[in-house]
Order: structure tokens, then sequence, then C-alpha cells
């Protein structure tokens, strides 16, 4: 978690510095902090259900279908009333790929003593 907040604050730096206050820069600065903030809801909802003993999965149901209509009107509220890029908006959204592939690799480098 720590490093996509860093990759999302890097990003929208990124984009205002070297485009300035563009459309583009913007929409690919919503689209990081909406991943961010998926990817975070996930991270800490993922912490509470590991404790849970009843009701899990419609839990998990709830939460992922909620955070999945929030996430669409969100996006639906950026690309319609917003007129934001959609390329920059997916831009933003690869973010957390982008972070799952570093975090992967990085995990890859380390040494690993089998049992």
């Amino acid at each position: 978690m720590r490093n996509q907040l860093y990759l999302a604050a890097g990003t929208c730096f990124f984009a205002a510095v070297a485009f300035g206050f563009a459309p583009w820069a913007l929409a690919l600065a919503a689209g990081t902090v909406l991943i961010t903030f998926n990817f975070w809801s996930l991270a800490k909802f993922g912490q509470h259900l590991a404790y849970m003993r009843k009701g899990a999965v419609v839990s998990l149901l709830i939460r992922f279908y909620g955070r999945l209509i929030l996430s669409g009107l969100a996006l639906y509220g950026l690309i319609v009333f917003g007129e934001c890029s959609i390329y920059a908006l997916l831009a933003g959204l690869s973010t957390v790929v982008v972070n799952a592939i570093f975090w992967g690799v990085a995990g890859l480098r380390q040494k690993v003593k089998e049992a």
C-alpha cells in the first residue's frame, strides 16, 4: 500500500509539473487517486476480513459490489461531466498494475529459502 501511495503521489506530481494543469494531466491524476482509494479500501478490509468468523463472504461481496458501483459512478462522472480523457483515466487506473509488477519483481529478486 505504501508503494501505491508513493506511486500515486509521484504520478500526480509528475502530471502537474510536466504537463501543467492540462486536462490530460488532471484525468491521469484522477484515475490514479481513484484506483489508490480502491486499493487502500481493499487492503484495509482484507486485514479485517482475516479475523471475521461469520458472514465474511456476504460482507466481502457487499464491499466488492459497493466499491464497484462507486468506482463506476466516479468514472461516469469524470467522463461525462468532467469530460476527462478516457486514455488518461486508463493510464491512471493502471498504476496499481505497475505497482503489482514492481512488487512481484522485487519479490523474485530476493533469495527465498525452501522449507
